[in-house]
């Protein structure tokens, strides 16, 4: 047996540290973790939606105040196509220890691209990847979505509320259509056929959350059709299409966050998903060495990770125009979800493969 040289000894006890003492993710990310923990948040479309975006880069801020990161945004260029999105992303996989993605666009580009980074961290946020460098929090939010679209049918054929015509027609609005938004839509339908079969979900995508206008005319094209509630999901169009509810004196329900008090008595509700917690909760863990890589994480009601708002504002504004038990049904609904006497299907991909 041949003596091992000194720069063969070092290397065999580099080796041996990191397949036998460190974490995974530690090991991949030796490299860069000198100083401050760098977490680049990358979008396909701007902040300043008081949506899924601004919430995003709240949970960031957070992880940055409190934890003592080095964030930064990185946002893609109007108009960009798969081949800017895969740049986008590979620059930041070389230049930060921990990347997070959380649309459908950037979604395809980490399932294709995270084997190439072993040493950069991942966080998948609204889909699940099964890779050892990428922990994923995503969203059984179709349980939220139930008891919101069982709320806007008692709505909807609630005809002693101002503005609500009877015609039981619900509009869905909503930027593209990806899995994550069927799988939303198809929850929020089934809550509305379980209170009254008769009622219509009528769904119209503007193909962007980026485009505000897009949003404002499917929302005058739905008040047109005789909706009188429209669920409110396309991005920067939330905004413009508001303001069509206000000025035709309708209703609309919330998506991502609390919408409630923007419109007071007009939203009736808002579906929550929380996304700044999730962001948080994948920094927190990277931050702490507990990075939980092939770790898809779901996010229910059992769990508190998805809900619907407690509808305070629109209660206070209703008075006794509130849906009679509308309280108690929810509540009742809740419940069958909650000890699996309700099922509902996810139309999300499930991505299970083992990428590296």
């Amino acid at each position: 047996m041949f003596p091992l040289r000194p720069v063969s000894l070092v290397l065999t006890l580099l080796l041996f540290l990191c397949l036998g003492f460190s974490r995974p993710a530690h090991c991949a990310g030796a490299e860069k973790t000198q100083g401050p923990l760098r977490v680049a948040l990358l979008l396909e479309t701007p902040t300043g939606d008081n949506d899924w975006n601004d919430s995003l880069v709240d949970g960031l801020r957070q992880a940055e105040r409190e934890l003592g990161i080095k964030a930064s945004v990185i946002t893609a260029q109007p108009g960009h196509d798969e081949a800017a999105l895969q740049e986008m992303f590979r620059s930041a996989a070389g230049n930060n220890d921990l990347v997070l993605v959380a649309s459908n666009g950037l979604h395809e580009v980490l399932r294709n691209n995270a084997a190439n980074f072993r040493r950069t961290m991942f966080g998948c946020i609204d889909a699940g990847i099964r890779a050892p460098n990428i922990m994923s929090v995503t969203f059984a939010d179709e349980q939220a979505a139930y008891l919101a679209g069982a709320a806007a049918a008692m709505l909807a054929r609630q005809t002693s509320m101002p503005g609500i015509s009877g015609r039981k027609i619900i509009g869905w609005i909503t930027g593209e259509d990806c899995p994550a938004m069927r799988s939303l839509l198809g929850g929020f339908t089934e809550g509305a056929r379980v209170i009254d079969p008769e009622v219509r979900v009528v769904n119209v995508v503007t193909g962007s959350f980026a485009n505000a206008e897009a949003g404002r005319a499917a929302a005058k094209n739905l008040l047109d059709q005789g909706a009188d509630v429209l669920v409110l999901a396309s991005g920067m169009g939330n905004g413009p299409a508001l303001q069509e509810v206000k000025a035709r004196n309708a209703y609309a329900v919330g998506l991502n966050t609390d919408k409630d008090s923007l419109l007071p008595g007009h939203v009736l509700t808002s579906i929550l998903k929380h996304p700044n917690k999730a962001v948080y909760e994948i920094i927190a863990a990277a931050a702490s060495g507990h990075f939980a890589g092939k770790e898809i994480l779901v996010r229910d009601l059992q769990n508190g990770g998805v809900d619907i708002t407690s509808m305070e504002p629109f209660k206070a504004a209703a008075g006794k125009n509130l849906p009679p038990d509308m309280d108690r049904r929810l509540r009742e609904l809740r419940g069958e979800i909650l000890n699996g006497g309700i099922r509902l299907k996810s139309l999300r991909e499930r991505t299970l493969c083992d990428c590296l």
